[in-house]
Protein backbone atom coordinates (compact mmCIF):
# COMPACT_ATOMS: atom_id res chain seq x y z
CA UNK A 1 0.00 0.00 0.00
CA UNK A 2 3.02 2.51 0.87
CA UNK A 3 4.70 1.99 -2.59
CA UNK A 4 0.97 2.30 -4.39
CA UNK A 5 0.62 5.30 -2.52
CA UNK A 6 3.78 6.46 -3.16
CA UNK A 7 3.84 6.15 -6.96
CA UNK A 8 0.70 8.29 -6.87
CA UNK A 9 2.47 10.97 -5.55
CA UNK A 10 5.05 10.61 -7.61
CA UNK A 11 2.85 11.08 -10.38
CA UNK A 12 2.15 14.81 -9.00
CA UNK A 13 5.70 15.76 -8.59
CA UNK A 14 7.26 14.34 -12.24
CA UNK A 15 3.41 15.79 -13.78
CA UNK A 16 4.11 12.59 -16.03
CA UNK A 17 2.24 9.44 -15.55
CA UNK A 18 3.97 6.84 -17.36
CA UNK A 19 6.99 5.83 -14.67
CA UNK A 20 4.58 6.25 -11.51
CA UNK A 21 1.55 4.71 -13.21
CA UNK A 22 3.81 1.36 -13.82
CA UNK A 23 5.19 1.39 -10.85
CA UNK A 24 2.02 1.54 -9.25
CA UNK A 25 0.03 -1.07 -11.07
CA UNK A 26 2.70 -3.17 -10.51
CA UNK A 27 2.89 -2.96 -7.04
CA UNK A 28 -0.78 -3.35 -6.90
CA UNK A 29 -0.64 -6.84 -9.13
CA UNK A 30 1.66 -7.61 -6.77
CA UNK A 31 -0.60 -7.54 -3.99
CA UNK A 32 -3.23 -9.29 -6.51
CA UNK A 33 -1.02 -12.22 -7.24
CA UNK A 34 -0.50 -12.51 -2.87
CA UNK A 35 -4.20 -12.25 -2.33
CA UNK A 36 -4.95 -14.97 -4.87
CA UNK A 37 -1.77 -16.38 -3.54
CA UNK A 38 -3.28 -16.61 0.07
CA UNK A 39 -6.70 -17.77 -0.79
CA UNK A 40 -5.65 -21.12 -3.62
CA UNK A 41 -3.01 -22.06 -1.28
CA UNK A 42 -4.48 -21.48 2.46
CA UNK A 43 -1.38 -21.42 4.37
CA UNK A 44 -1.14 -22.84 8.27
CA UNK A 45 0.17 -19.58 9.50
CA UNK A 46 0.06 -15.88 8.30
CA UNK A 47 2.89 -13.49 9.39
CA UNK A 48 1.84 -9.74 9.67
CA UNK A 49 3.84 -6.45 10.53
CA UNK A 50 1.39 -4.84 13.40
CA UNK A 51 3.58 -1.52 12.77
CA UNK A 52 3.79 -1.57 9.50
CA UNK A 53 0.62 -2.05 8.76
CA UNK A 54 -0.88 0.43 11.10
CA UNK A 55 1.73 3.14 9.66
CA UNK A 56 0.34 2.48 5.78
CA UNK A 57 -3.20 3.64 6.80
CA UNK A 58 -1.75 7.28 7.73
CA UNK A 59 0.22 6.98 4.60
CA UNK A 60 -3.06 6.70 2.90
CA UNK A 61 -4.83 10.15 5.13
CA UNK A 62 -1.91 11.95 4.45
CA UNK A 63 -2.14 11.26 0.30
CA UNK A 64 -5.84 12.49 1.09
CA UNK A 65 -5.27 15.51 2.42
CA UNK A 66 -2.50 16.42 -0.23
CA UNK A 67 -5.14 15.45 -2.61
CA UNK A 68 -7.17 17.68 -1.24
CA UNK A 69 -5.40 20.86 -0.68
CA UNK A 70 -4.37 20.90 -4.66
CA UNK A 71 -0.74 21.96 -3.58
CA UNK A 72 2.19 22.67 -6.18
CA UNK A 73 5.01 22.61 -3.46
CA UNK A 74 7.20 19.87 -4.25
CA UNK A 75 7.80 19.06 -0.70
CA UNK A 76 4.18 17.75 0.28
CA UNK A 77 5.96 15.14 -2.44
CA UNK A 78 8.94 14.18 -1.53
CA UNK A 79 8.07 13.83 2.54
CA UNK A 80 6.20 10.50 1.93
CA UNK A 81 8.94 8.72 -0.42
CA UNK A 82 11.42 10.34 2.89
CA UNK A 83 8.98 8.69 5.50
CA UNK A 84 8.83 5.42 3.17
CA UNK A 85 12.55 4.84 3.43
CA UNK A 86 13.08 5.37 7.10
CA UNK A 87 10.26 3.00 7.31
CA UNK A 88 11.52 0.21 5.44
CA UNK A 89 15.12 0.65 7.55
CA UNK A 90 12.68 1.02 10.83
CA UNK A 91 11.25 -2.18 9.50
CA UNK A 92 13.96 -4.44 8.67
CA UNK A 93 16.35 -3.22 11.56
CA UNK A 94 13.08 -3.75 14.91
CA UNK A 95 11.06 -7.13 13.75
CA UNK A 96 9.73 -7.57 16.93
CA UNK A 97 5.90 -6.41 16.06
CA UNK A 98 5.46 -9.48 14.01
CA UNK A 99 1.98 -10.91 14.61
CA UNK A 100 1.71 -14.53 13.74
CA UNK A 101 -2.05 -15.44 12.69
CA UNK A 102 -3.00 -18.98 12.46
CA UNK A 103 -5.46 -20.18 9.76
CA UNK A 104 -7.95 -22.94 10.75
Amino acid sequence: MIVIINGIFLMGYYKTYLLPAICSSSAFLLFLGYSVWLWIKKPKEITINAWLSDISGIFTLYFLVVAAMKTDNQWWYIFPVVCSVFILFITIINPKNDKTFIIY
